[in-house]
């Protein structure tokens, strides 16, 4: 099991260079075709909302503030691009890649980023993207997209994010579909760890069985221990990210939980929790 196909999303900011870096990194790893994409705002979306009782000099003047900011994003981001993958294999977007072979493009297209990323992601074998702190917006919404939008594996990558990360991973287990679901989506990362360890919280209400995953994981060649804890006063969120400090993890593996089961497509407390407040780079599944 590997991954063949990595989506990288950018907006162009000066941070995003490290999700771009990862995704490269990433890419040379596995032998994948690595598809940096870069969504501009089409003006046109803003008509509903600005449109009405706006006089045509304003609302001209408004379409003109959305180009210009299309202008500057794109030549940040080619500019990135050609500074990250001047020297790397590249093919056009359209163009079909040889199994095992890695190469990267740029793809830029113009709509609303998160419906883009629903789109292109789901024929993605895992998605990446930058830290909310790392974009201009500092919004959820587009990881919101790519975590139950896709049906695919999202990594979050933090500025702190070192090259050659997951030597040492940290997979959160509490037994739920979510937890699975991202336990099985990090196998090829797995596969290439020095160490895995399963973190989980010792819970009286809940029957966790920790032992059950290191079992999962060795019928893949994956030789991980267990890690048990029992929380505190802290958060959810601060319990699992220090227990991943101490077990000296430099990536984390966890589910991706929605708002409520109406409203799923809204992060969870605790799993926007991680992503906020995480050093470490997140892979997430829903």
């Amino acid at each position: 099991m590997t991954w063949a196909s990595i989506l990288a999303v950018t907006d162009g900011a000066a941070g995003s260079d490290v999700a771009m870096t990862a995704a490269i990194d990433l890419g040379q790893r596995f032998g994948a075709r690595v598809t940096f994409l870069h969504v501009a705002n089409d003006s046109r979306d803003l008509l509903p909302y600005v449109g009405e009782g706006m006089s045509a000099t304003a609302l001209e003047q408004v379409m003109a503030s959305v180009e210009a900011g299309n202008a500057r994003r794109r030549e940040a981001v080619e500019t990135s691009f050609k500074r990250l993958c001047g020297d790397l294999p590249q093919v056009q977007p359209d163009e079909s890649v040889a199994a095992g072979s890695f190469a990267v493009s740029l793809n830029v297209v113009t709509g609303r980023q998160p419906e883009v990323i629903e789109r292109l992601g789901r024929l993605s074998d895992v998605i990446v993207m930058p830290h909310p702190a790392l974009t201009e917006s500092e919004e959820t919404a587009s990881i919101d997209a790519a975590l139950f939008g896709t049906g695919r594996p999202v990594i979050v990558v933090p500025a702190e994010a070192k090259k050659g990360f997951g030597a040492t991973v940290a997979v959160a287990w509490d037994g739920s579909r979510e937890g699975a679901l991202a336990a099985a989506a990090a196998l090829p990362l797995l596969g290439q760890a020095r160490e895995v360890v399963v973190v989980t919280a010792r819970e009286d209400s809940d029957v966790v069985e920790p032992s059950a995953l290191v079992r999962y994981l060795a019928g893949h060649g994956i030789e991980a221990k267990t890690w048990a804890y029992t929380p505190g006063g802290e958060s959810i969120t601060d319990g699992l990210l220090d227990q991943a400090g101490r077990a000296g993890a430099d990536f984390l593996v966890m589910g991706a939980y929605g708002h409520s089961r109406l409203r799923e497509r809204i992060l969870g407390g605790a799993t926007e929790g991680v992503l906020r407040k995480s050093r470490l780079p997140v892979l997430m599944m829903h």
